[in-house]
């Protein structure tokens, strides 16, 4: 059997560390996956971060089970950098060889196949199949079709109503991007927007999306305000201060009106970097909001000096509010915490009228969800709401 195995993201990993600190989450991997091959097992390296195994006498999945078992237990550590700990992760991908002696192309064409389904998976590793290249082929036909719907214009901003707490007047809009292809039909974000991060479509689909907002915000009265959602990479991409900076300027926007939404556990990850490009943003006059709250692992040293101006408290522990205690608690502990760093909270995934009312009660200040609009065509929300 010839596997492949990664250490995951290293791209990211780099970016967020820097170069030395990369080196020695590589060399850890390194180490590891050596106590991982077994003595009759050969293996090699291969580029910066990927290890090339032939496990001999292993033969099936039931046997490589066992194999990527002991695989998990050995980077279950977290490795210390700098004092911080980094939890490394791995992924690999394995095909059946003709010749157990040889490592041949097919192999290993096969083996990366597996390596890149597995990278979309949670799990550890997958194993070839036919079904794994036809779904690789798949999404490589989808990536085409994203890449040239990017060029045609075929992607469009929806808006999702975001609500006043006590009031119940609209102050606002989360911008959501929506994908309705001519030969595919409607294509579900949560396929197009993993497929456009790992790719690197991601960055135009993101500045069109910021632009087009910025737009949308000098035709809109000044009271209303639009999120928009940034990936973590781009947030540390300087280009998009200058996006951001031409476009207000352009449209002559108040930058208060544009709120940056980053997803909790990327601060957590990148806190140091992040922290001072959060704040240059904010310098600009722009919001900053903490989206996915209460998933990460936030300590309060760093919900101290946290950057931002609004919490948003995860659908997940809003939708189960009324049935669970402890979801209860969580918001409530949220909101109160907020409110005492002179944060605003914004509650999504509000279903229902008992959950807005309960939300409302608890001082949250503003909500969004399916209790008052799902997200709407442009035209559509402009007819409801303006």
């Amino acid at each position: 059997m010839l596997g492949l195995v990664e250490l995951a993201d290293s791209d990211g990993l780099f970016d967020t560390y820097g170069a030395e600190s990369f080196a020695t989450m590589r060399d850890e991997f390194f180490r590891r996956m050596q106590r991982w091959a077994r003595a009759n097992d050969r293996w090699r390296l291969l580029e910066r971060n990927r290890f090339c195994v032939v496990l001999r006498g292993v033969d099936g999945r039931a046997q490589l089970e066992l194999a990527a078992a002991k695989l998990a237990r050995l980077f279950e550590e977290p490795l210390s950098v700098f004092g911080r700990p980094v939890q490394l992760e791995v992924k690999a991908g394995f095909a059946a060889l003709a010749r157990p002696e040889l490592e041949d192309e097919l192999a290993m064409h096969q083996a990366g196949l597996a390596l890149r389904s597995a990278r979309r998976s949670p799990r550890l590793f997958e194993l070839y199949s036919p079904d794994v290249e036809a779904d690789h082929k798949d999404r490589r036909a989808l990536l085409k079709s994203l890449e040239r719907a990017v060029e045609l214009g075929e992607l469009q901003l929806y808006f999702q109503p975001k609500v006043h707490a006590g009031y119940l007047n609209v102050v606002g809009a989360e911008a959501l991007m929506r994908w309705h292809s001519p030969e595919r039909g409607v294509v579900q974000p949560d396929m197009f927007i993993p497929l456009a991060e790992r790719n690197g479509v991601i960055r135009p689909m993101t500045w069109w999306a910021v632009k087009s907002a910025i737009a949308r915000l000098a035709r809109w009265p000044a009271a209303l305000s639009i999120a928009v959602n940034i990936p973590p990479n781009l947030l540390l991409d300087d280009e998009i201060i200058t996006v951001i900076r031409d476009s207000l300027a352009i449209h002559e926007v108040d930058p208060e009106r544009l709120t940056l939404e980053v997803t909790e556990s990327v601060m957590v990850d990148n806190q140091d970097r992040m922290l001072k490009q959060l704040a240059r943003l904010r310098g600009m006059g722009l919001r900053v909001a903490i989206d996915d709250f209460g998933t990460g692992f936030s300590s309060l040293a760093y919900f101290r000096d946290l950057p931002a101006d609004e919490i948003k408290i995860d659908k997940s522990f809003v939708l189960r509010m009324l049935e669970s205690g402890r979801d209860h608690a969580i918001v409530k502990a949220v909101i109160d915490l907020a409110h005492n760093f002179s944060l605003k909270v914004v509650a999504e995934g509000v279903e229902d009228e008992r959950t807005a009312k309960r939300l409302s009660d608890m001082r949250c200040d503003v909500l969004q969800g399916y209790a008052f609009d799902k997200p709407l065509r442009l035209e559509e929300f402009e007819k409801r709401y303006l």
